[in-house]
Parts: structure tokens; sequence; C-alpha cells
């Protein structure tokens, strides 16, 4: 008869779950153009923004065409999204913690993609992109706050926009039947797709908070994210031999822009719908 340990039983980790739904959803991140802009950045302008007109088919009906002046460059400063692990030097082999890293960095980095393009890092000194974002005021639902939304990139001839919420208010659009999903998107009925994102805070564009009551949400042209190859850094020379420690890291580098205009309105989130 065998006799069994009471002993736990050490095994490998579970496989790790699906991403959180978010940006990485609507938007596919494309790799850097160029190696040198880890460092530069990039600038471009953009082909996508813009109105198209009517002219009148009778020439003496109209006197001239509108000119539209020449598109904004925009630029893309890098930044570094990172993780981090340490711990004690015996029981993690090296190939050990630097899949521990990856598997972390697939899960959370999409989080901190959302963080810069939201409300940035006050504590870097980093303002978010939506800083820039011109504000609608304020709605009474979360209905009245997307039909503001969608009419601003209506009226602005935007195409590629993307509707912007926090996590949690994914119930409002759903209790609001303000959405569908089609494969992995949740898209209005007008088709913009939304990205409902656990790094967004609910901020408005002047750093205003969110309440017990309302919050604030985004339309916002075209999101473009590139990215770097990830750096892994876990080698013997990161073990401080006086603390028997070993240090992790792994990072890459990121580049973001939003294209044609930002606009934001605070909604009062209510479930009489």
């Amino acid at each position: 008869m065998a006799i069994l340990s009471n002993a736990a039983v050490v095994i490998e980790p579970p496989a790790p779950p699906r991403r959180p739904y978010g940006l990485f959803d609507v938007v596919t991140p494309a790799s850097l153009p160029r190696l040198e802009a880890e460092v530069g950045g990039i600038e471009y302008q953009p082909d996508t923004c813009g109105t198209v007109r009517l002219w009148a088919s009778e020439c003496e009906a109209v006197t001239a065409k509108v000119f539209d002046e020449g598109v904004d460059t925009l630029f893309a400063d890098p930044f570094v999204v990172y993780d981090t692990w340490l711990c004690g030097s015996i029981g993690f082999s090296l190939e050990d913690i630097g899949r521990r890293l990856q598997v972390r960095m697939d899960l959370g980095e999409q989080r901190a993609v959302e963080t810069r393009l939201w409300q940035g890092a006050s504590v870097l000194g980093v303002d978010g992109l939506f800083a820039d974002a011109v504000s609608l005021g304020t709605a009474d639902c979360v209905t009245d706050g997307v039909r503001l939304l969608e009419q601003a990139l209506a009226d602005n001839s935007i195409s590629g926009g993307i509707i912007h919420a926090r996590s949690g208010m994914s119930a409002h659009f759903a209790n609001e039947h303000l959405v569908d999903r089609i494969g992995d998107v949740e898209y209005t009925h007008a088709r913009t797709p939304v990205v409902f994102g656990q790094g967004y805070d609910g901020t408005g564009p002047a750093g205003q908070a969110p309440t017990a009551t309302s919050e604030w949400i985004y339309a916002s042209g075209r999101v473009l994210v590139w990215r770097g190859n990830d750096i892994d850094v876990v080698t013997r020379q990161v073990l401080d031999r006086a603390t028997n420690q070993q240090y992790g890291l792994r990072e890459r580098p990121y580049l973001l822009t939003v294209e044609c205009g930002i606009w934001a309105v605070n909604v009062t989130r209510t479930c009489t719908e």
C-alpha cells in the first residue's frame, strides 16, 4: 500500500487567461518604422483629416471653392512599458523568471498604454493625449453622451473614430443598448468601436475627477500604436549578492498618436433607461 505525503504538490502555473478587453482589441500595434524611433519618436502628416464638400453643377451659382489649410504635423514621443520581478535567487531559473515576466507583460502592457493615452502619469510629469480634448459639456445619461460624441465625429468628418470609456461603463452601455459585439470588438449602432479600458480613469480633459454619479467618456479620431521589440534583462549580473535577491526586468518601447481630434463629455450614470 502506497503511503501518500500530505505535503503540497508543486506544479507549473496554470495557463494564463485571455488579455482583458481593451485598446488592443480595436487598435493592433504596429512595429516601429525604424529603430531610431525608440529614442527620437516619429512625426508625420496624416492623410485622414479633412472635409469633402459639394460643388454646384452651374458654375455661376458658386463664386469660390473652400480650401482647407494644410493638416497639422503629429508627433509621437517614445515611452517605455516595463514589468519587474524581485525574488530570492534560489528556486527560480533565469528562464522561469523570463517566462513569468513575459506572461505578465502580455496581459498588462495594454493597460499601461491606455493609461498613457487617457491620463498620462502625473508622477512622471507626462500628460495624457486626451488632455487636448474639446469638452462638449455634460449629458444627463450615457445615451445622450454617446449621441454628442458620435455627432462630433460626424460633424468633423472623422474616419476611424473610437469611443473610449472606463471598463465599469460597459454595464451602462449594455443597459442602455448602445453596443453590439461583432467578433471581438464592441460597436455602437453607428459602427463606432468602443474601448472599455482598464487603464482609463474617467477624468476630464483638465483632470476633473469622476464622482459617485458621473464621469467622462471620450471620442477620438484614429489611434495609432507602434511598439518595439521587448527587452528581457534577466542575467546573473542583476543578482544582489548582499541580499541574495534576483532582479528581472522586461520592457518594451511604444509610440502613440491620435489623429484629427478628441472630444469629451461628462455623463451622469443612470440605470433608469
